[in-house]
């Protein structure tokens, strides 16, 4: 029997398609009313902004749409030469606001209003228009347009505080929970949720985050509301949660970690928000029932890879776009195994096998028992100085450190591959300057925020050093 595939989503009417983008956008209000609580009343309360500062939040959302409404507008005038009625029909269809809509949702509140622009506009053309507009597109638009920003103006973003708003640059000063997950010395309850509270601060959004992705509560709600109103079918993201839950939980396991890890895997970072809001779009995902399952799996799979095997804290957006490329293959052998439930198992046994081989292995590679910082090397040592090397965010950083008296009198950094933005916000801060001074209680020396992991690098440096020395 031979199946003929076809691109989704297979939608009967214009009618329903409009209902579901209204329910998308109802689920989608309460996390908006929420953004503008917590990034915007919230810091006006604590005197941490003016009345503008106070509806920034909601300014930001709102840029993000009618950028890619009028960049949608334009292209459809300029390129698809529509006028008059045909493009009023074309623009209720094509519901324009969405792209421009996450994109504002997913990137961090720091991002440079211009900067958020130009992601909406790459959003809109390059991950939507250039394919033939709404229904037609390989990749999820928004993601495109966020991968493009935070690709290209990381650096410029870090800089202006990156995730935390200015209440969390305050009392939190330093990083969001995945990035500081990447930076401590040890996996341990403290290390990782007490700096932000408890599991309940992380349920109910009080950490830092982008707009969209912080308060999980109202995203299972949202879940709940789309999954009643069969905007969404529910394979995709408990399939997807759920393997990222059972890898964490075999690498918590293998560390001697509680219950607690992976639920703060799984409420930390944009798992839930991904999980919900984009790997479900009907376009870019798998619309046979096999091919979503292996869809899911594979995307918790590769989320799980992403935050632990790179430098990058945060693999939702990656694992998103990569899955988006296999969704034909994946339809392919959803249908080709329909009614052959042997073969489908294959394929599903395979995923297991890697699930749990990839979980072990990084569970034994995080080992907590293990005290040395396998990233410090001590190239040199005299009476004098210590050359050593520590792993930062762009490769090893190597310094000079001069001592005297079991006492650190100078650090020269002789090599560093970090970008030179962060290092120049190390420089502004007077960093080096402040781990010396302090060393005898440097665990009390706050990172530099918008440069956390080469400052922390540092740091880590310092204290190795010292640790030596008093060995």
């Amino acid at each position: 029997m031979k199946f003929n595939m076809l691109k989704g989503p297979f939608i009967k009417s214009k009618n329903n398609t409009n209902k579901i983008m209204t329910n998308l956008l109802i689920a989608l209000i309460p996390i908006i009313l929420f953004s503008f609580y917590k990034n915007g009343i919230l810091l006006y309360q604590n005197n941490k902004t003016d009345l503008f500062g106070m509806f920034y939040p909601l300014i930001f959302i709102f840029t993000g749409i009618i950028t890619s409404f009028l960049v949608e507008t334009i292209y459809a005038y300029l390129f698809l030469h529509l006028k008059n009625d045909k493009l009023k029909d074309y623009i209720k269809t094509s519901f324009s606001i969405f792209p421009g809509l996450f994109v504002s949702l997913v990137l961090p509140i720091n991002t440079p209003i211009e900067i958020l622009i130009l992601g909406c506009l790459v959003a809109t053309i390059i991950g939507k228009m250039i394919y033939g507009g709404f229904g037609h597109n390989i990749f999820n638009p928004a993601l495109i347009g966020c991968l493009f920003v935070l690709s290209t103006y990381s650096t410029i973003i870090s800089s202006n505080g990156g995730f935390l708003n200015k209440y969390e640059l305050d009392t939190i000063g330093g990083a969001t929970p995945l990035t500081n997950a990447k930076i401590v010395e040890r996996l341990d309850y403290d290390s990782l949720v007490k700096p932000y509270g408890d599991l309940s601060d992380f349920f109910f959004g009080n950490i830092p985050g982008t707009l969209g992705e912080t308060c999980s509560f109202l995203i299972i709600l949202a879940f709940i509301y789309l999954l009643l109103k069969h905007v969404i079918k529910w394979k995709i993201p408990i399939i997807y949660v759920s393997t990222v839950f059972i890898m964490t939980l075999i690498i918590g396991k293998i560390n001697g970690l509680g219950l607690w890890y992976p639920l703060f895997s799984i409420l930390s970072g944009g798992l839930l928000f991904g999980a919900v809001f984009m790997a479900t779009d009907p376009v870019t995902s798998p619309t046979t029932s096999l091919g979503q399952v292996i869809y899911a799996f594979l995307l918790g799979i590769l989320t799980v890879t992403f935050r632990y095997l790179t430098n990058a804290p945060e693999g939702v957006l990656t694992s998103i776009l990569t899955m988006n490329m296999f969704v034909p293959l994946l339809d392919r052998i959803g249908s080709s195994n329909k009614f052959a439930y042997k073969k489908a198992l294959i394929p599903l046994i395979a995923i297991f096998i890697l699930l749990a081989l990839l979980s072990i292995n990084i569970g034994n590679s995080f080992n907590t028992s293990e005290k040395e910082d396998s990233n410090f090397k001590i190239l040199e040592k005299t009476n004098s100085y210590y050359i050593v090397t520590e792993k930062g965010n762009g490769g090893p950083i190597k310094a000079k450190i001069y001592i005297d008296k079991d006492t650190i009198t100078k650090i020269e950094i002789l090599e560093n591959n970090e970008t030179e933005s962060y290092y120049k916000l190390i420089e502004e801060a007077n960093y080096i300057n402040k781990l010396i001074n302090n060393q005898k209680n440097i665990e009390n020396v706050d990172t530099v925020s918008g440069a956390t992991i080469s400052s922390t690098a540092l740091k880590k440096m310092v204290i190795n050093v010292l640790d030596d020395m008093e060995g």
